[in-house]
């Protein structure tokens, strides 16, 4: 069985965990009601017609959404019993957390990726309270299309990093609305999406990125055919590739929304935000140095042991 392994300086955690290549594989828990009964079968193993009583649901509900959950290899069965000269099958969930690795064959380690802080102990917990109801998670991760779109006609490759960021959440909030993922050009323009946002990547692949930028205090501006991020704050510009931004503004539109941005000019400097939430949280989730009425800050992408790949970051502001 798959495990997550959640480590601190006092012990370890194993949380059973359902590896898969696919999220569609998750599509069942995309029904409220299916999402409902499995967050009871993680609780206790039950019976269908114990579930439609306990849960208010129809009984032939439950028995579609018990074949769709068993068949996605997400419940089994526990134990029998005979029920008024019935067999009650006893199902249960099989795993307490899910893990999207699109080539499990081809994953690499990152021993260094996260560091080991609680959720407590990090403040990120506190960062993201505008974006969860009852510790739950609630908004859509918006990551840049892979084919050519926007006004600059380019493709986005930080698809992936949704999946470290998600790995960020999930280790700072108690569950997440499904669907959780979504590409730019599948969600509204942002005067008309409300809804909290986490978006990934900057404004030439991601569209969303582009529409919130003018409300960003550290901006990406144009330069000679180029980008440079422009920040408010200090007054500095930065114009290395492995520069990156985590900025949390309120939603420009839609009052009681947030917005999320983990972005650099280029995919090395996304990498390289992405990397400062998911090792150093306690420090990127802080207000900007310069402006503590702000939550904006600068980092850069370090290449440490000289492999060719982003392994550090450097808090620039």
């Amino acid at each position: 069985m798959d495990r997550l392994i959640l480590e601190d300086s006092d012990s370890v955690k194993e949380i059973p965990t359902k590896v898969i290549a696919k999220p569609e594989l998750l599509k069942p828990l995309s029904n409220r009601d299916c999402l409902r009964i499995f967050g009871r079968l993680q609780e206790k193993a039950s019976y269908p017609a114990e579930l439609a009583k306990e849960l208010s649901l129809n009984e032939q509900k439950v028995y579609y959404h018990i074949k769709q959950l068993k068949n996605a290899g997400l419940i089994d069965v526990e134990k029998t019993e005979d029920k008024q000269g019935a067999t009650a099958k006893y199902y249960s969930a099989l795993f307490s957390s899910f893990a999207v690795v699109p080539n499990p064959e081809k994953a690499k380690s990152r021993p260094k990726l996260m560091k080991k802080e609680t959720a407590s102990e990090n403040g990120a917990s506190g960062f993201l309270k505008e974006f969860t109801k009852n510790g739950i998670f609630s908004g859509k991760i918006v990551v840049g299309s892979p084919d050519p779109h926007g006004p600059y006609k380019a493709r986005a490759r930080d698809g992936h990093l949704a999946t470290e960021l998600a790995v960020f959440l999930g280790a700072n909030c108690e569950g997440f609305e499904l669907p959780l993922v979504f590409l730019d050009t599948m969600v509204k323009d942002l005067k008309d999406e409300n809804s909290n946002l986490v978006i990934i990547g900057g404004p030439v692949t991601n569209k969303l990125a582009e529409q919130v930028n003018q409300f960003l205090p550290i901006k990406f501006v144009p330069s000679g055919g180029n980008w440079v991020i422009k920040s408010e704050a200090s007054g500095k510009e930065y114009l290395e590739d492995s520069i990156g931004i985590v900025e949390k503004i309120p939603h420009p539109h839609f009052k009681g929304k947030w917005i999320l941005i983990v972005a650099g000019k280029r995919n090395t400097g996304t990498i390289s935000a992405i990397l400062a939430l998911a090792k150093h949280a306690s420090k990127a989730v802080k207000p900007n140095q310069h402006n503590d009425k702000i939550f904006a800050r600068v980092v850069e992408g370090l290449d440490l042991n000289g492999d060719g790949l982003i392994d550090e970051v450097e808090f620039k502001e």
